[in-house]
């Protein structure tokens, strides 16, 4: 098999037809209908149904394709690695952020990484880390950044601590438990829980409940995007959990605000994690270097 074998594939995969990729590759169709054919002599196998709208991969396909375009993926990253090494710094770093990493970490490592690599470009995804973990093991992630428990990570993969994360117990502003002072005061409230966690781990507010023999907090209201989040709490009595750094990060204080009485509840740090066995790119590595020093200041650090 050969690189144009992958080539023509994935791209009737990416187009949805052979006429399209013929159009997109700019070869003529009976050249892209025969480099299929090699393959699938050659797997002994169908990788691709055909019907009146196009094609569709069979289940065969879907994985060789997947296996395909890790491959692709290796061979673009040591041409862009090779060409980094001699100082051109242009090509794609790809990366994965948890939210709170985003806001915290991210704004001045983007910044400092487009002045010094003007020709780079940052593909920047949000996302916990179960999500992208194949990607990341093949290949088409460089790295994520967020928090997680080290221990609940493959052996497939590095990871490397930033820094602590805590979590604070927050309502909307003038909320009547503002004065709140241990959880016992919280146990009858509803609860906002955002998605800002793999929902196979328990929460670090239930955990924390369950530790002083309190009864598991009620939640309500179950929110895919901090915007639900704040929106929700600042319109109702419920009350959530937010990264500690969110109230140093963003302008909300006039919609919600932590119970100053109730201690932050500690949380998995926040971590840098890449394929084990293999270094990253140029690029990767300064970027990554970027969100180090970064996290590196929001330690408190001169």
């Amino acid at each position: 098999m050969k690189l144009t074998h992958f080539r023509d594939l994935l791209a009737v995969v990416h187009t949805g037809s052979l006429r399209a990729a013929s159009r997109h590759l700019g070869i003529a169709q009976p050249v892209i209908t025969r480099s299929i054919r090699e393959i699938e002599n050659e797997l002994g196998q169908s990788l691709l149904e055909r019907h009146s709208k196009g094609v569709s991969l069979t289940p065969v396909g879907e994985r060789f394709v997947r296996r395909i375009e890790s491959v692709q993926a290796e061979i673009q990253r040591a041409k862009e690695e090779a060409s980094q090494w001699n100082g051109d710094f242009t090509g794609e770093v790809s990366v994965g952020l948890s939210p709170i990493s985003i806001m915290s970490l991210l704004p001045s490592s983007l910044s400092a990484f487009n002045r010094r690599y003007p020709k780079a470009v940052a593909k920047v995804t949000q996302t916990l880390f179960q999500p992208v973990e194949q990607k990341l093991a093949e290949g088409l992630m460089d790295f994520w950044v967020g928090s997680i428990r080290k221990e609940n990570v493959s052996q497939r993969f590095t990871v490397e601590e930033l820094m602590p994360h805590n979590r604070r117990i927050a309502g909307r502003v003038g909320h009547p438990l503002g004065g709140a002072r241990s959880l016992e005061d919280l146990v009858n409230v509803g609860w906002v829980r955002p998605s800002l966690e793999d929902r196979s781990a328990e929460s670090d507010l239930e955990a924390t409940f369950k530790r002083l023999g309190l009864p598991v907090p009620e939640v309500l209201v179950e929110s895919s995007s901090m915007l639900i989040t704040i929106i929700t709490v600042a319109n109702t009595e419920l009350l959530t959990v937010l990264p500690d750094q969110m109230f140093q990060l963003m302008p909300i204080a006039g919609f919600c605000a932590p119970l100053e009485h109730i201690p932050p509840i500690s949380s998995d740090p926040i971590c840098l994690v890449h394929r084990r066995g293999l270094p990253l790119t140029p690029l990767a590595e300064k970027l990554s270097d970027l969100l180090r020093k970064a996290a590196h200041n929001r330690r408190g650090h001169p």
